[in-house]
């Protein structure tokens, strides 16, 4: 029996833990030996995902106000989990644990594969001494797995000759969800953090609004920005018209229900909200971010509308396009082709396929 271990910082909800969630409950049901690695149990306003009760799981619990001393002792840890579990394979997400997994795996004899899951220049950093040392160090990978070319571009040609881009899974639950034939609203769905930019999606609905009446904006999600975000509707003069439900389980309902779902973040990976949208034929529309994920999803596809960064007059335009009837049926279709290419049989396949490949 083949065993695999994962590592990420939390299960704490959002983008990069819930395929890591995902991937771990793939590997378990396929009869892999399945270790579940994080560096805390997550606490607070954000929830965890569940996780498979056949995967083994251990927390570091390593935590201080020294950061240096902090993470040694994580990587000493880590270190001494995959000699005693012997895997053979390692898989870290995100920007820390990647760089802890590599330092702590020096000379073992497992394959050793990294994912970048978010804006390298935003994980790692842009200037030329950060950028460098990163590359050293992701030379110690077999395999690095990116979400998308932009963001392979970051990393020597080297480490980019031993990589591969697989996009993120998403669950057939949006792909079998009954589209209503009444769609009403924008919705956005994500954490309520400063990368998400949501006061830009409320700025560009202030600007119509009223052209709207019928219409609102729902903000699905919980963060510390919450308070400040709804103090900001209320200056905009919208608070009636902006609502924020928090977290909800049941979203591919509230998306097949939803006439735009829009994604007004300043950087991201591949981002799921959007693609969940899109596998449940919803028009969507989105800031053409680095490193490159909505423009990947949506631009040779015509599958949705792009706009700039922090520009809420282009992106106001564009979610006026799609109230448009027949707009909005046009970009739900064009959606839903797109998002063949994420069905989770065909994208979990591609994982096993690289992470057990011979070095």
């Amino acid at each position: 029996m083949k065993k695999i271990i994962f590592y990420i910082d939390s299960m704490q909800k959002g983008g990069a833990n819930r395929v890591m969630a995902n991937l771990v409950d793939f590997f378990t049901n396929k009869r892999f030996e399945v270790v579940l690695v994080n560096d805390i149990v997550a606490t607070g306003d954000i929830p965890e995902y569940e996780v498979n009760p056949l995967a083994k799981r251990i927390i570091l619990n390593e935590s201080g106000t020294n950061a240096i001393i902090s993470n040694l002792n994580r990587i000493k840890k880590l270190r001494k989990i995959i000699l005693e579990e012997k895997p053979d394979c390692v898989l870290s997400f995100m920007g820390p644990p990647n760089v802890r997994m590599l330092l702590a795996s020096i000379f073992l004899s497992c394959r050793k594969v990294v994912s970048v899951r978010n804006d390298p220049n935003r994980e790692y950093g842009k200037n030329l001494i950060k950028k460098y040392l990163t590359n050293c160090i992701f030379l110690l990978a077999d395999g690095c797995v990116f979400q998308t070319e932009d963001a392979a571009k970051y990393f020597f040609n080297k480490i980019r000759r031993k990589s591969t881009i697989i996009v993120n899974p998403v669950n057939e639950l949006f792909f079998n969800t009954h589209s209503s034939e009444k769609r009403k609203n924008i919705v956005t769905v994500g954490r309520l953090f400063p990368q998400k930019n949501h006061k830009l999606l409320i700025h560009a609905f202030s600007l119509i609004a009223k052209k709207y009446p019928d219409e609102k904006l729902i903000i699905f999600g919980e963060g510390p920005l919450k308070n400040d975000l709804k103090d900001y509707a209320c200056n905009m003069g919208i608070e009636k018209c902006v609502v924020f439900p928090g977290s909800i389980s049941n979203v591919n309902v509230e998306l097949s229900k939803t006439k735009v779902f829009v994604l007004s973040s300043d950087y991201e990976g591949l981002p799921n909200a959007l693609m969940e949208a899109m596998a449940c034929g919803t028009a969507v529309v989105s800031t053409d971010c680095p490193a490159g994920g909505p423009k990947y999803l949506l631009k040779e596809s015509n599958a949705g509308i792009l706009v700039p960064c922090n520009n809420a007059e282009k992106m106001a335009e564009a979610i006026e396009i799609m109230m448009s009837e027949e707009k909005n049926i046009f970009y739900r279709d064009q959606a839903k082709k797109k998002s063949i290419d994420f069905l989770p049989e065909t994208v979990f396949n591609k994982w096993e396929e690289f992470l057990f490949e011979k070095k």
